[in-house]
């Protein structure tokens, strides 16, 4: 298996800045039709969800399936305006392994624009769209409703503070180096040669605006966050260039202290995990996800 995510720099720094890679084959034998003629493991590719090329998902369905199949929703990185959903597949891979009775809802969604006019609202919409349409499927798909999120870099900022603030129904949250305090002025006024530029640049493309504290922590998981928020596990890398380790420090202070149910792990790595990290992020996530599972 090839790395499940790389540290690129250079000309693809882009696509590396809150990215996550893999190159691994799907697991299984993916049935590509629309229809479900029985409850063998199926994988439905680039479901459309909208009209927007990027609105697509894909679906894997697990073998003996039912009613009390959960749902995990993942969310790819790119800097909100790069990426794919493929990029997960190493992830998916190792989920769909470990754990057989799940669901798995890996989607794109419309990149971060000012030329577009798409900004958190458009992006938070898309990912409301996707789970709308998969809820309305449920009889088709033979799942529950009970539906987890996880995400990577970007990624795991979008599936926080779309959990927090927009759909509390979603049972368990997974952030994977994302960052959680995006009114973080010190990050935001940094120029950084990893990621190709400013990063203030790629956080106002994604709210909308330059620098503004009401606007940026509006789009902050650690300010939207309460009491009664969902149980939350965080990974990070305490080498990180891109995402400012410290942000999940504090973000695991701030649940914690709130009594809101959360784990925490650092390792030894940079914007990425390796192979063995990578396996043990997923081990704890399911582990996590299991026990809060409700």
């Amino acid at each position: 298996m090839k790395n499940l995510s790389r540290f690129r720099i250079g000309s693809i720094s882009l696509l590396v800045f809150f990215f996550l890679s893999s190159c691994t084959k799907q697991a299984g034998t993916p049935d590509n039709s629309t229809g479900l003629s029985s409850l063998r493991d199926t994988s439905l590719l680039n479901q459309p969800y909208g009209s927007n090329p990027r609105q697509v998902y894909d679906i894997h369905l697990p073998a003996n399936r039912d009613t009390s199949t959960p749902i995990l929703l993942m969310i790819h990185g790119g800097a909100w305006k790069a990426g794919q959903k493929e990029d997960l597949n190493g992830y998916v891979n190792i989920f769909r392994q470990k754990w057989k009775n799940l669901a798995i809802v890996n989607i794109n969604y419309r990149y971060a624009s000012f030329a577009n006019k798409i900004h958190h609202t458009e992006m938070m919409g898309d990912i409301q769209k996707a789970v709308d349409t998969v809820l309305a499927q449920l009889n088709k798909f033979k799942i529950s409703s009970k539906m987890m999120i996880t995400g990577a870099s970007a990624g795991g900022q979008l599936a926080m503070i779309y959990a927090y603030k927009y759909n509390t129904k979603i049972k368990c949250v997974g952030n994977i180096f994302g960052p959680s305090v995006m009114n973080d002025w010190s990050w935001y006024n940094s120029t950084n040669p990893l990621i190709g530029g400013f990063t203030g640049d790629f956080l106002a493309e994604y709210v909308g605006k330059a620098w503004d504290t009401t606007a940026y922590k509006a789009v902050s998981p650690f300010w939207n966050v309460n009491v009664n928020s969902q149980p939350t596990i965080i990974f990070h890398g305490n080498l990180d260039p891109i995402v400012p380790v410290y942000q999940s420090q504090w973000f695991h202070g701030k649940l914690r202290n709130l009594g809101v149910p959360v784990e925490y792990h650092e390792y030894i790595a940079f914007h990425s995990f390796d192979n063995t990290q990578s396996d043990d992020v997923i081990n704890k996530m399911i582990a996590f996800f299991k026990v809060h599972l409700k």
